[in-house]
């Protein structure tokens, strides 16, 4: 684990600690509910708890060196590129195409592409991210999404 890395998750322990302290300050419990400062104090706690496992845990493993792996993905600057392009693509076909196909487009070549993952393994991730997302939003929410010529 590198040093910067255990910095920056002291930051968002801390950065958690002042979340609980704050959340003191609002009301906890109602007569028979949950008040505005119950989810906060409970989000801030999980944020320390989460950062003193990963602390501990980067402390007790030694920092391991980066592995060459030919297959490994693209260089950083054209991960970007790649991401933010595929992402821009999505945005502009989002109208035209729907969203459970702009969408499962751009999630099937973030992970199959860009990640280099396999094709079935792709397929299940995406399929199964867009069909819960629809099912959220679109079914249960009842939000209009773009449906698109194929009507979904």
């Amino acid at each position: 684990m590198i040093t910067g890395e255990r910095i920056f998750a002291a930051l968002i322990g801390l950065f958690g600690l002042v979340w609980i302290s704050q959340s003191l300050r609002l009301r906890y419990w109602g007569d028979f509910a949950p008040e505005s400062g119950f989810l906060p104090f409970w989000l801030g706690v999980a944020l320390v708890l989460i950062v003193a496992v990963f602390l501990a845990v980067s402390i007790r493993s030694p920092a391991a060196a980066p592995a060459e792996d030919p297959d490994a993905a693209p260089p950083a600057i054209g991960r970007v590129a790649a991401v933010v392009g595929g992402l821009l693509v999505a945005v502009a076909l989002f109208e035209d195409l729907g969203f459970v196909v702009s969408v499962g487009a751009y999630l099937a070549f973030l992970i199959g592409v860009v990640e280099r993952r396999p094709p079935g393994e792709t397929a299940i991730a995406t399929l199964g991210t867009v069909g819960a997302i629809h099912f959220i939003f679109r079914v249960w929410l009842q939000v209009p999404l773009p449906a698109g010529p194929w009507g979904f």
